[in-house]
């Protein structure tokens, strides 16, 4: 893939080396070259300098071609209007967008641009810190608003049935885990080691999945 990438700070050259290194060609846009220098020694693609949201800047950087986009720069509206050309004027088939406000994520998320909003994904994930017990793992899907979990199951939780379990907070169990095999639920009755489910989190005004053990 060809990824072009706006904003060379800490998450943009993290990303870009990342991809690099995975064998991808991508070009970094950034108004200040000592950003560059974030790069990693094993970052072998190009770095324009430029005006981030500026049609020949991006045009040099092969954004004509790209197949996907990422606006990360520390400005959200800088990110948001770098993702509307990469989108509109471009047609870039995958445009990211980085946004701190979550009002203004989910603004331009409903108008159709993809946004990834840390803040909302870092208050999900510390909220089920402070709230949640006995984690295993997590993985917090794109956008930041819904975090696959695995929840150890314990003799004490008042539920024999996948429905019950799913009654106690909302849950939504996709998966079951016995002696180290996973399966799909389909029977009615279960009694798991571990449960991967979903969690519709109602805290303020963002939605995610969290592990729970009840």
């Amino acid at each position: 893939m060809y990824i072009v990438i706006v904003g060379c700070g800490r998450l943009g050259a993290q990303l870009a080396t990342k991809l690099s290194e995975e064998g991808h060609d991508v070009a970094v846009v950034d108004h200040d070259p000592d950003n560059f220098s974030r790069l990693s020694d094993e970052f072998n693609g190009a770095t324009i300098t430029g005006v981030e949201f500026d049609m020949e800047v991006l045009k040099s950087a092969g954004i004509e071609h790209a197949d996907g986009f990422a606006a990360v720069t520390n400005g959200d509206n800088m990110n948001i209007m770098a993702a509307q050309v990469a989108k509109t004027i471009f047609k870039v088939p995958m445009v990211v967008a980085r946004v701190f406000d979550p009002v203004k994520g989910e603004t331009y998320r409903a108008l159709g641009l993809e946004t990834v909003c840390p803040t909302t994904s870092a208050a999900n994930i510390i909220y089920s810190k402070f709230m949640i017990r006995n984690e295993e793992s997590h993985f917090i899907l794109p956008g930041g608003g819904i975090e696959l979990v695995e929840v150890p199951f314990h003799p004490r939780i008042p539920a024999t049935t996948i429905a019950e379990i799913e009654a106690l907070d909302d849950f939504k169990v996709i998966s079951l885990t016995r002696d180290g095999t996973t399966t799909f639920p389909k029977g009615p009755t279960f009694s798991p080691t571990m449960i991967n489910c979903w969690w519709r989190c109602t805290y303020r005004t963002f939605q995610g999945s969290a592990r729970s053990s009840i």
